[in-house]
């Protein structure tokens, strides 16, 4: 081929069998599109739909015969992004970091990396490897790339060419839950805008679909043009990606506005954060479609809450979310709520009183993830000097060590009591029955739904199709 490949890699080791959402690396989606348009042989390899272990992986690239390799990794994934790299390497193949793992190796020394990788881009990649990837193709001295230094954004993101999704990677990035109204098979994922201006101090790129503080949106019209694209090529529904979707309201409503207006209304989910789940919104959302909101709760401490950074006055947190979830419902909007066990400084105290809070907040879902402290993050540099030796943990697997005022062996306990105390209720039951009992006369959704949801009830393990719910590091 002569071209280039582009790897996500995937985590061998397991975790527990958490239930995992597969979403597309829309990066490199972009940059896959980018390259055909400009007549680029490129090969996308996806480890997190294939399974499979670094040796298959780097048989793949080996057989498309790249000159050069993009590798897509997050902290989590570490040692099977540096056995990939250096061995392709040693084949002669240039190789470019991208993803989180960039960050984390350049704040905390990573085994092997300088053996591994050629160049590395931190941040958004895509406008940098559209520009050079290019040239390296045609032969040009790796010193090219070292005009990319520092951490790089997408400028503009209505210039980027729009990714173009299949019927199977679509039907591989389905949404793992069910949901209200018929069952979804293929799901299409759109960015409509880059960048989030909160300062939470918990998060971090592992758990973001894009990079830096400043927001750039893009322009309605042509996030339209690009959901009716996906439909046409037979998606069912739609995933926006946008690390919080109602941050900016004049931006979401002009949005739903030419949604509804070019008749695009059809199911759709979204990250958001109780605090934007005004009247207005709430009611656009509904109007054109919401399915699902996927709302960064965190916890239901207070004075967690303000030490995060989510707000100045951790009440009044609470009270948004309790009138926000409010809203939702009163416009038939599913809610999945996403909690955090370990926090620093966090309680045992404080983790059942979110817990009791949760049940009482009639969520659709709730995703708890185990406090990491990743190199990205802005507590990273508060983090105890023995604490900044981090290993390839993820965020719902258990953890070596903790800066929570409980032992780290008490989070994963937690975490179950957690799923078990809210999806083991009956009132759980009867609701999601009732709002979701279609999807249970679907045989294709049945089996691994229940395997799921018994996983989080602590009554079963998480199954697999087609390496979706097997998650090495979901």
């Amino acid at each position: 081929m002569n071209g280039v490949a582009l790897l996500r890699v995937d985590r061998v080791a397991g975790s527990g069998g958490h239930p995992r959402h597969l979403h597309p690396a829309l990066d490199l989606k972009v940059v896959e599109t980018g390259l055909v348009e400009a007549g680029i042989p490129v090969a996308l390899i996806d480890a997190w739909c294939l399974g499979g272990n670094p040796a298959t992986w780097v048989e793949r690239v080996l057989a498309a015969r790249p000159r050069v390799v993009v590798v897509k990794a997050e902290t989590w994934c570490l040692p099977e992004s540096v056995a990939c790299a250096t061995r392709l390497r040693q084949a002669g193949i240039l190789t470019v970091a991208v993803g989180q793992q960039v960050a984390h190796a350049r704040r905390s020394p990573v085994a092997g990396w300088r053996d591994a990788y050629d160049a590395e881009i931190e941040g958004e990649p895509e406008d940098a490897l559209l520009a050079l990837l290019p040239q390296l193709v045609a032969g040009d001295p790796l010193t090219v790339i070292e005009s990319v230094s520092g951490k790089v954004h997408v400028a503009n993101p209505d210039d980027l060419p729009l990714p173009v999704f299949t019927r199977d990677e679509m039907e591989a990035f389905a949404f793992p839950f069910p949901l209200c109204g018929r069952p979804l098979q293929r799901w299409a994922y759109v960015l409509s805008a880059r960048g989030c201006p909160h300062r939470c101090r918990h998060c971090s790129v592992v758990v973001r679909k894009s990079a830096g503080g400043r927001l750039r949106c893009r322009d309605p019209q042509r996030i339209a043009d690009e959901v009716a694209a996906h439909l046409d090529a037979g998606a069912e529904a739609i995933a926006f990606e946008d690390d919080t979707l109602l941050v900016d309201k004049r931006h979401f409503l002009a949005l739903c506005g030419e949604l509804a207006r070019r008749g695009l209304v059809l199911p759709w989910i979204a990250n958001a954060r109780p605090d934007e789940l005004d009247a207005e919104r709430v009611a656009a959302a509904a109007a054109t479609g919401a399915t699902l909101l996927k709302l960064g709760i965190e916890t239901g401490s207070p004075r967690l809450i303000e030490a995060m950074g989510k707000c100045r006055q951790g009440e009044s947190w609470r009270i948004q979310t309790e009138a926000g979830l409010a809203r939702l419902r009163a416009h038939g909007v599913g809610a999945l709520g996403l909690f955090l066990v370990g926090l620093p400084t966090q309680t045992a105290e404080e983790v059942a009183e979110t817990w009791r809070w949760a049940q009482a907040l009639e969520l659709d879902y709730v995703q708890v993830q185990i406090f990491r402290a990743y190199p990205d993050i802005a507590w990273w540099p508060d983090m105890p000097a023995d604490f900044r030796d981090v290993d390839a943990a993820y965020h719902y697997g258990p953890v070596a060590a903790t800066t929570a005022a409980m032992p780290a062996s008490a989070l994963p306990v937690l975490q179950r009591r957690f799923y078990q105390g809210f999806y083991l209720r009956p009132q759980f039951a009867l609701s999601h029955l009732r709002r979701c009992w279609r999807h249970y006369c679907d045989p294709r959704g049945l089996l691994p739904s229940l395997r799921r949801l018994t996983y989080l009830a602590g009554t079963g393990t998480a199954g697999s199709r087609n390496g979706e719910e097997v998650p090495r590091a979901a």
